[in-house]
């Protein structure tokens, strides 16, 4: 695979509007009001699909890489994210990668690198899926006291928001909103099935402090999110106003490629 930049600030609003809470791979795996974070190393890739590209040719793609030697068991979860719509600020698709530090990925990546199976396995789907692993981002991912258990990663429908921290305002004041939202949800669920997750960007050259990305089970449910958060979350959306501004989000389909977490846990 060839080693995401998100390359205007918007408010905040458009961050958590579908906030409201609303069923595993491509061919696979009680909301708390608690602030119990998990954190992971991500990277994010750019893709783009080829002259090939189709859903089966995906899914036997995706099944030969999960069996290829050089995969390492420290990446725990894997995701691709194809744009809906015309209106995100990339053209391009994400390939996400988990890992469980960001040891574990540069040996990771190592080991990659030196395979020829892997890199015959790259070469010959390039035109399926086309991914720059020049372009590599990275990120560290929390998940806050959010939990869905129900949640099918199957299919789920994503929404990005790039966001800049105001000036004067640090990631434990983003983590404190995290916290009272975290009651906001508890105390406003709805019927499908709802997470969310902050990446922090860890890289120098990143244009955003952070992404705030919102996952539901169907946009469906995304906009009975976005009906519920405007009729009810207008105090909520006030204190994350006072920490952040964001540009418009980026919406995608995404699917599940690999998943050890229940290993990993």
């Amino acid at each position: 695979m060839n080693k995401i930049k998100y390359t205007s600030l918007f408010s905040i609003t458009a961050m958590l509007i579908i906030a409201g809470c609303s069923d595993n791979s491509m061919d696979q795996e009680s909301t708390s009001a608690e602030l119990a974070p998990v954190t992971y190393y991500n990277q994010f890739m750019p893709c783009t699909v080829g002259p090939d590209y189709s859903p089966e040719n995906m899914r036997k793609m995706i099944a030969e890489w999960n069996e290829l030697e050089a995969m390492s068991d420290n990446l725990v979860w894997a995701g691709g994210y194809a744009p809906k719509g015309d209106n995100n600020g990339q053209d391009n698709g994400w390939w996400e990668l988990q890992w469980s530090s960001k040891e574990a990925a540069d040996a990771g990546w190592e080991v990659w690198m030196a395979s020829e199976e892997a890199q015959a396995w790259d070469k010959k789907n390039n035109s399926i899926l086309a991914c720059d692993n020049s372009a590599v981002s990275s990120w560290t991912f929390n998940t806050p006291g959010v939990d869905s258990p129900d949640f099918d990663f199957s299919y789920f429908a994503t929404e990005t928001n790039p966001c800049n921290l105001n000036d004067g305002k640090t990631t434990e004041d983003l983590m404190a909103v995290a916290e009272k939202y975290n009651n906001w949800v508890a105390e406003n669920t709805s019927a499908e099935a709802y997470f969310y997750g902050i990446y922090e960007a860890l890289d120098d050259d990143a244009m955003f402090d952070f992404l705030w990305a919102n996952f539901h089970q169907s946009f469906e449910g995304w906009e009975a999110g976005n009906t519920n958060f405007a009729e009810k979350g207008a105090d909520m959306q006030a204190s994350f106003n006072e920490v952040a501004s964001c540009r418009a989000p980026d919406l995608y389909d995404s699917y599940e490629f690999r998943s050890l977490m229940s290993d990993a846990s």
